[in-house]
């Protein structure tokens, strides 16, 4: 059975596919195609070359300075917006001479044409206005580079990518997810790796069983290449890549594999939720509540231990902000109302009525109190 990896596009987001590689690596996942737009199809290169360490030198480098020779003013979406939106008005885009001379460094042609795995990408001709799809066989080695690039100008942040006299934008304008193309190289089991970018996906005339891998967390502004961020992009895509295969648990957190399970079997007399599932997203918006790293790979003992370590360290509520939730006067935050409760549950105090007003917040804090996680002493 010939398995393929399919790549979306995302710019940045594309280290995302590293930790997706990382986990296929481990799981020993063999696969026979890789498809790939924009930055799918620069990783989809290094797949074919199974440059794993090489991908990861890359990725681990990786920043605007390094691909630009300039620095928006911050990492803050706004300001990376403006340095692109300036050369677009100025040059008619960031320029692309520097990414291609780092490509062409990073490909290794020899180990691409002679690998047994079969590669296609997608592009998008914009002199003719029409999608330019390409295998391995119908690009030449001379042109490779060049056509890998045309699949990432990500027009207009860039600027279009001449060849022979026409000009490519990026393929995401087309197919940025090129499933179609995985069908059509004679796939039969696809693993579908959504960066959930922006871009147009072409739907499939085939359906063709699939696992599909997409961040369940916020990752990165896909022009935003910053080495931290590329960092934690890589260990949401390992996470989601072994929660995809059943090895690891959770949703936007990440369990060791039946650790929660256990917990909920273990204590089903305590817990208000009547289904794992449900226990699972009260855990989780506890967890995302308390700011806990949702890259992390938790066992539900270590969950609870970083979230008694992060409620220890919030300050005691002050007696305003106590008499404006009883007084309900002004707007007060999820958390504040759940250390409020949660303070008062120790206490043995139960506020009956602004406990069915803010149902959801006494909720959680009944569950920390469950959990044994204590505020305030």
């Amino acid at each position: 059975m010939k398995t393929a990896i399919v790549l979306s596009g995302g710019g940045a987001k594309g280290s995302y596919q590293l930790g997706v590689w990382k986990a296929l690596r481990e799981l020993h996942i063999r696969y026979d195609i890789v498809t790939g737009t924009s930055i799918g199809a620069l990783n989809g290169v290094l797949m074919c070359e199974k440059s794993y360490f090489k991908a990861k030198e890359i990725w681990k480098t990786i920043n605007l300075e390094y691909l630009f020779n300039e620095l928006p003013k911050s990492n803050k979406s706004i300001d990376i917006v403006k340095l692109f939106s300036s050369n677009f008005i100025k040059n008619g885009g960031m320029d692309i001479k520097k990414i291609e001379t780092i490509i062409e460094k990073c490909v290794n042609k020899r180990k691409f044409y002679n690998s047994n795995i079969d590669f296609g990408l997608v592009t998008y001709n914009a002199t003719t206005r029409k999608p330019l799809i390409l295998t391995k066989e119908d690009i030449p080695s001379n042109k490779l580079v060049d056509y890998l690039m045309a699949s990432a100008t990500c027009y207009p942040a860039f600027k279009m990518k001449e060849i022979d006299g026409n000009k490519y934008i990026d393929g995401g304008y087309y197919d940025n997810l090129p499933v179609e193309l995985a069908i059509e190289l004679g796939a039969e089991f696809l693993i579908i790796v959504d960066l959930k970018a922006p871009g147009f996906k072409k739907k499939s005339s085939k359906q063709v069983d699939s696992i599909i891998i997409k961040p369940k967390n916020s990752i990165s502004f896909f022009l935003n290449f910053d080495e931290e961020t590329a960092k934690q992009n890589i260990r949401f895509g390992y996470n989601d890549t072994l929660k995809a295969f059943k090895k690891l648990d959770g949703n936007r957190f990440t369990f060791k594999k039946n650790t929660l399970s256990k917990y909920y079997l273990n204590n089903k007399e305590l817990v208000f939720d009547n289904s794992e599932k449900k226990f699972l997203t009260s855990i989780e918006h506890l967890g995302k509540i308390f700011k806990l790293d949702e890259s992390k790979i938790y066992s539900f003992k270590s969950f609870i231990k970083a979230l008694t370590l992060k409620i220890e360290k919030e300050e005691s509520l002050d007696k305003k902000t106590i008499k404006n939730i009883k007084s309900l006067t002004s707007k007060i935050n999820t958390k504040t109302l759940i250390l409020f409760f949660l303070s008062h549950l120790e206490s043995n105090k139960e506020p009956r009525k602004l406990s069915k007003i803010f149902s959801k917040e006494y909720k959680l804090a009944k569950y920390l109190q469950v959990l044994g996680v204590t505020y305030g002493k």
